[in-house]
C-alpha cells in the first residue's frame, strides 16, 4: 500500500488495531514493562514498513492508557531515491495524525551504506542520539516472530552461544542507553498484515527486501521456505521456542556467574584470576562479558578477541598483556587488571587483531576500522571508477572473505604497493612521499592478509594486487575513521 490516505482516521484504526488484537496485542514482558514505566517517553523506530507501523499504532494506543509519550524517529538511508523520501514523508504525516513529536535524519553523503550492517549502525546511532534528546526511557522496535529464525540463521553462521542465539529478546538492556522493546516479537508477518489491512491501516512497500543479494532477504525469500518444507513443520514456530529457551539458560548462566564471581559484575579494577580459572569457561566468559561492559570496553573487543582474552586468563603463563581498545588488561600470577595508562595514548603503537567480515575494532588510538562484504552494483561501480573513493576512510578489495586479515601499526621494512604504482618500496618511503610526520605514521593503522601482505593503509589506495576487476560481484570494504561518542 504505497500512498498515504488523507481519509484515514489514524488514532481510530490504532484503537481498533488495539481492540482487535485484544490482551495479546503487546508481548507480555514488554506489557510489564510498559506498565512499569507510566509517564515516561519512548521512541519508536518506524521505517513505514507493515511490522513499523503495526507497532506504532499499537504503542500509540497503549500510550494514552499508560500517559506514556510517543516520539516518532525515522531514519532515510536513501537507498531508493525518491522513494526513500516518500517513506519519509509518509511516516511524517502518520506523526501529525497522531500528534506526536517526529524526529528525521538522512544519511549524509558521506556516509556509505552499501551493507545490512553499515545501515544497521547508521540507524542506531540516529535512534540513540534521538531518544536521548528526548530523554526516552527506551527505543521501540518493530521485530516480529519471523526475524527470529533469520537471526538465529545468520548468528549460527558466525559460531554464536546462547546470549547471540535468544536475540532478539522482548526486553534488552544496555548500560548507559535506553532499553530496547520489541512488542510485537510474538506476532507472525502474516498475521500483521491481515490485522493492518482488516483496520484500514497503511503502510509502505521497500522494494529492497526483495533484493536476495542481501543475505537477510536471501534467507526469508529462498532458504526458509525451502526448510520448512524439507523437514514438513513450521520451524520458525520452533525457532521462536528455542529463543525462549537460550533466552532462559543465558540468564540463568549470568545468575550463576554473579554469585560465584560477583568482583565482575561490580565495576572492579581487578579481578582474582584464580577464581576465574577455578570457574567452568562459560561462567567466567559471562563475568567477563560484564566486566568489560561494566568498564565500557565489551564494544572494543571481537569474537576472536574474547577467545584470545578467556585463553589467557586459563593459560598458565604467568604475566601477559592485552590492548583493547585505548585500554590494556594485565595479568599477573594471582589478578586480572584493567589498566588505564598514559601509554595508552593517541600515537601509541598497537598490537596487531585479526579482523573479520562484520565486525569492527576499536584502536588505542581512537581510530575505528570495520569490515563488511559488499555487493558491486552500479552506483559503487561508478564510484569506483571515477576514483571518487575517499583512500583516508574506506578501501575496496577482491579477496577471499576467508582470508584471515590483521590491523596492527606500521613496522620497520614494511613494504606496499598501492593501487597503480609500478611496484613495492617500503611503507616509511612512502610516508615521507606523502609529507606524513612520524607521530600520525604511529597511529595509522596498517591493514594486512596475515601472510604479512600489506592490502591497506588510510590515506592510500588499496593494494594493486586486489584490485576490483570487471567480473568481480562481491567484494570486501574497510572503513576508517573516528567516530565522535553517542553520548
Amino acid at each position: 500500500m504505497p500512498h498515504f490516505d488523507q481519509n484515514t482516521d489514524w488514532p481510530a484504526a490504532a484503537f481498533a488495531l488495539r481492540d482487535r488484537l485484544g490482551a495479546e496485542a503487546i508481548e507480555p514482558r514488554v506489557a510489564n514493562w510498559l506498565k512499569d514505566h507510566a509517564g515516561d517517553t519512548i521512541l519508536v523506530a518506524c521505517s513505514g514498513g507493515p511490522d513499523s507501523i503495526f507497532t506504532l499504532c499499537l504503542l500509540w494506543a497503549w500510550s494514552i492508557e499508560l500517559d506514556i509519550d510517543v516520539v516518532i524517529g525515522h531514519y532515510n538511508h536513501r537507498w531508493r531515491e525518491e522513494a526513500s523520501n516518500r517513506d519519509a514523508a509518509f511516516i511524517a504525516e502518520v506523526a501529525v495524525a497522531l500528534a506526536c513529536t517526529f524526529e528525521l535524519e538522512e544519511r549524509p553523503e558521506n556516509e556509505a551504506a552499501f551493507t545490512e550492517t553499515a545501515a544497521r549502525e547508521l540507524r542506531l546511532d540516529f535512534l540513540r542520539r534521538a531518544a536521548k534528546k528526548h530523554g526516552c526511557a527506551a527505543i521501540v522496535l518493530g521485530h516480529q516472530q519471523d526475524d527470529i529464525l533469520e537471526t538465529q540463521l545468520i548468528r549460527l553462521s558466525r559460531g554464536a552461544g546462547s546470549e547471540g542465539l535468544s536475540a532478539p529478546r522482548p526486553v534488552n538492556s544496555f548500560p548507559g542507553y535506553p532499553d530496547h522493546i520489541r512488542p510485537i516479537l510474538h506476532h507472525r508477518a502474516g498475521d500483521i498484515r491481515m490485522a493492518l489491512n482488516v483496520c484500514g491501516i497503511h503502510w509502505r512497500h521497500d522494494s529492497s527486501n526483495e533484493d536476495t543479494r542481501i543475505p537477510r532477504n536471501s534467507l526469508r525469500i529462498e532458504v526458509i521456505p525451502n526448510l520448512m518444507s524439507a523437514l514438513e513443520h513450521d520451524v520458525q514456530t520452533g525457532a521462536a521456542r528455542s529463543r525462549e529457551l537460550l533466552e532462559e539458560d543465558a540468564a540463568a548462566l549470568k545468575a550463576i556467574a554473579k554469585m560465584h564471581l560477583p568482583e565482575a559484575f561490580r565495576r572492579s579494577r581487578s579481578l582474582k584470576r584464580k577464581e576465574l580459572q577455578g570457574e567452568p569457561r562459560a561462567i567466567t566468559r559471562r563475568a567477563i562479558t560484564a566486566w568489560l561492559s561494566g568498564h565500557h570496553l565489551i564494544g572494543s573487543l571481537s569474537a576472536p578477541g574474547m577467545e584470545v582474552l578467556l585463553n589467557a586468563i586459563y593459560s598458565i603463563r604467568p604475566k601477559y598483556r592485552l590492548s583493547i581498545g585505548a585500554t590494556f588488561i594485565s595479568f599477573t600470577e594471582t589478578e586480572v587488571t584493567i589498566e588505564r595508562e598514559a601509554k595508552a595514548s593517541r600515537n601509541l603503537p598497537f598490537d596487531g587483531r585479526l579482523l573479520q567480515v562484520d565486525e569492527t575494532i576499536l584502536l588505542p588510538t581512537g581510530g575505528q576500522v570495520a569490515l563488511e562484504g559488499v555487493s558491486l552494483d552500479g552506483t559503487l561501480r561508478e564510484r569506483l571508477a571515477q576514483g571518487s573513493i575517499d583512500a583516508q576512510t574506506e578501501a575496496y578489495f577482491d579477496v577471499d572473505p576467508e582470508k584471515p586479515i590483521e590491523v596492527r601499526a606500521w613496522r620497520p621494512g614494511d613494504r606496499f604497493r598501492p593501487l597503480g604504482a609500478p611496484g613495492t618500496k617500503k611503507l616509511k618511503d612512502w610516508f615521507i612521499d606523502r609529507h606524513i610526520p612520524q607521530s600520525e605514521r604511529k597511529s595509522l593503522p596498517v591493514v594486512s592478509l596475515v601472510d604479512g601482505e600489506i592490502i591497506w593503509v588510510p590515506g592510500f589506495p588499496p593494494a594493486d594486487s586486489l584490485k576490483i576487476g570487471p567480473e568481480t560481484d562481491r567484494a570486501l570494504r574497510l572503513t576508517y575513521h573516528i567516530r565522535k561518542p553517542l553520548y
